[in-house]
């Protein structure tokens, strides 16, 4: 039932070890292929009264490119050690979190998405965080992790 899975992780220590975990109980236990999936976290900074009027502020990314790597590698190696088909793929953060990994889900064909429970930043309390946005706008089935 669930042959190709996509887990989202980020770089929360309390969060992604469970994702992490999770995937890989479904793995052994249905057989899946697994991609894990991290976004880059980016913030834009707040436009100044010298921007133009519907100008995008610039991304600033807070972790490296080698950073993300290393997480998603850590994953992957984890999984991959007990014997389970895996990938990993790191996006760039240059927009909506949820719908890159949706696209990511999407272009893997996934059956069913693990994600942690919330995220940890402020405005994920505010505007809603990126696992509720996922939950709401996938196509396929959500685990959400705790």
């Amino acid at each position: 039932m669930f042959e190709k899975l996509v887990a989202a992780i980020d770089g929360d220590p309390d969060r992604s070890p469970k994702v992490v975990e999770a995937a890989k109980a479904l793995a052994l236990a249905c057989g899946s292929e697994v991609l894990f999936v991290h976004v880059r976290e980016v913030e834009r900074p707040t436009l100044t009264p010298l921007a133009k009027a519907g100008a995008i502020p610039p991304q600033l990314h807070f972790e490296s490119e080698e950073e993300a790597k290393r997480l998603v590698d850590e994953a992957v190696e984890s999984l991959r050690s007990a014997g389970v088909s895996v990938q990993g793929q790191v996006g760039s953060g240059g927009g909506s979190t949820a719908r890159e990994l949706l696209e990511f889900a999407r272009s893997f064909g996934a059956n069913l998405i693990l994600v942690g429970d919330r995220g940890s930043h402020v405005s994920d309390m505010l505007l809603g965080g990126i696992s509720h946005r996922i939950v709401h706008l996938a196509n396929t089935p959500v685990l959400v992790v705790r």
